[in-house]
């Protein structure tokens, strides 16, 4: 085999055919072991290529395993410069963020409709957000009961410090799975600080540079692929419309709030600072001082001269940002309650908002659709059950082996447990848990998430993956008037490492570029 590579005469296509392409190495999953039969997007079940992926697996299956292998060490080297890294779950190590060579392939219509149903949830938790921060119709009218909405780790008297009728979540991140023959379900919301854009548009940059055979073949047979190039500078104008009443949002002074260089998403955050020509500040570069007026007011003092901040782009934790000493050594969390109250800085997304990423508050978002815009779900989620209610409790625990359990706060994967990859030793910490701390937990059905062609160094494997969709809320109108939705056109796809159902990088996936068709 090493003499064959070596003369570059091997590739994915010499080994005995199964499929009409050759995909000998198109293994099941791991968790196909389990007796579930997963929806493939881009290979059917006799192992054909679907129509839409034919051009991209015939050209990927065609360069060979040696040229693939060399052209993915030359774009993670490249990714490597860049900073597109991310820790892993477990150890303080960055490692790059893989790009597989095969896309995933979204039509028009398709992302249009997943655009739209997202749009929708996030109008939807906009509204719930400034509800139960001001006049709580919501809970009056018993649709959610107060003890939910206080047993969240995210509600937090902060978050009352912004006007009514303002947006709160202006980007957004909602994460998408498709299963059972290409049906669609919303498996989380994101409007704390949702990252991953970058990586998004770097997986374009990898197909563009290393791979753009793959492209050009569908774009000679399906027409264009959206070029997502312009969604960071969306990004960017939608922070400085987040700019409170009286700035002018093309003039708004926008600083990142950064744990700094430490950070897993420092290198993401530098990037939208660079394109938005914002401040990446940390805690002891910002003070809160009066102005000239006596007003109290934020400053940025990274640079010689200090310049006033508009809006505060939230990309570390609320409570570490709280707790932590400004430049003038004093701890910023009652100056900075005190400049929010006077109005003169808004907050992106704003404090108080991981009530709305809680677990068991997604259980309640198709509810809050109809509540708050009197309209229908366009998008279906994933079927869950609150711990904190006996009844459901008892029905997870007679399922535990069956059922994902998720921490209501969690988020980036941690303290998930997937009951059919579970040892009886984690099954039985977990039924501790659940016995001890109930109101902790909520439990899903096991999602039965899609599988794409994914290169392994030496053949083609089946892995799991989802979609994130990034989403923006702004207000064109000023304060108090209709929200308007928007999302980029681009996605990040990610895919899970080999033979596991959770995807999210820290568990050491990777991502694929996501094709959206807009041609015939």
């Amino acid at each position: 085999l090493l003499i064959a590579e070596t003369l570059d005469t091997v590739g994915l296509e010499d080994a005995t055919p199964r499929t009409p392409l050759g995909l000998s190495a198109y293994e099941p999953s791991v968790v196909d072991d389990l007796g579930e039969a997963f929806w493939d997007e881009a290979v059917d079940a006799t192992g054909t290529p679907r129509p839409v992926s034919a051009p991209a697996l015939s050209t990927m299956v065609q360069t060979g395993a040696l040229r693939l292998r060399s052209r993915l060490q030359a774009s993670e080297e490249e990714l490597t410069d860049r900073g597109i890294t991310f820790r892993a779950s477990g150890t303080d190590r960055h490692l790059v963020f893989p790009i597989d060579p095969m896309p995933r392939i979204i039509t028009g219509p398709t992302w249009d409709t997943l655009a739209a149903g997202v749009e929708q949830r996030m109008r939807a938790i906009n509204a719930f957000l400034d509800d139960i921060y001001g006049d709580r119709e919501i809970v009056r009218a018993g649709v959610v009961d107060l003890a939910t909405l206080e047993r969240a780790p995210g509600f937090r008297r902060v978050g009352r410090h912004v006007p009514a009728g303002r947006v709160r979540n202006h980007i957004n991140g909602a994460d998408l799975v498709c299963s059972d023959d290409g049906r669609w379900k919303v498996l989380e919301d994101n409007v704390r600080m949702p990252s991953g854009l970058t990586f998004a548009l770097a997986a374009r940059d990898v197909t563009c540079h290393h791979f753009p055979e793959m492209l050009e073949a569908i774009e000679r047979e399906f027409g264009e692929v959206v070029d997502p190039a312009g969604s960071l500078e969306t990004m960017c104008t939608t922070l400085r419309a987040a700019a409170p009443p009286g700035v002018d949002p093309e003039r708004a002074h926008v600083v990142v709030a950064s744990a700094g260089e430490e950070d897993s998403t420092f290198a993401e955050q530098s990037l939208i600072a660079g394109v938005g020509g914002f401040s990446v500040c940390t805690t002891d570069q910002i003070l809160v001082d009066a102005d000239d007026d006596g007003t109290p007011t934020l400053w940025d003092v990274s640079r010689t001269r200090r310049r006033r901040v508009d809006v505060v782009y939230m990309r570390m934790e609320e409570e570490m940002f709280l707790s932590s000493t400004g430049a003038d050594g004093t701890v910023l969390r009652d100056p900075f309650q005190t400049v929010l109250a006077a109005g003169t800085v808004a907050v992106a997304n704003a404090l108080g908002n991981g009530v709305a990423d809680d677990k068991a508050i997604y259980a309640r978002v198709p509810t809050m659709i109809d509540f708050y815009l009197g309209e229908r779900p366009a998008l279906d989620q994933v079927t869950t059950y609150l711990c904190s209610v006996r009844e459901q409790r008892d029905q997870v625990l007679d399922r535990l082996g069956e059922l994902v359990v998720k921490p209501i706060d969690g988020y980036g994967g941690a303290g998930i447990t997937v009951g059919p990859e579970c040892t009886e030793e984690q099954l039985a910490a977990r039924r501790r848990e659940l016995l001890t701390q109930p109101d902790q937990f909520i439990a899903q059905e096991v999602v039965r998430l899609s599988t794409l062609p994914t290169f392994d160094g030496l053949g083609i494997q089946r892995r799991h993956v989802d979609l994130r969709m990034f989403s923006h809320l702004r207000q064109p109108g000023g304060p108090g008037t209709a929200v308007e939705a928007l999302t980029v056109p681009a996605g990040l796809t990610r895919v899970a490492p080999a033979g596991s159902l959770i995807v999210n990088s820290s568990r050491r996936g990777g991502g694929k570029d996501t094709w959206i068709l807009r041609g015939r």
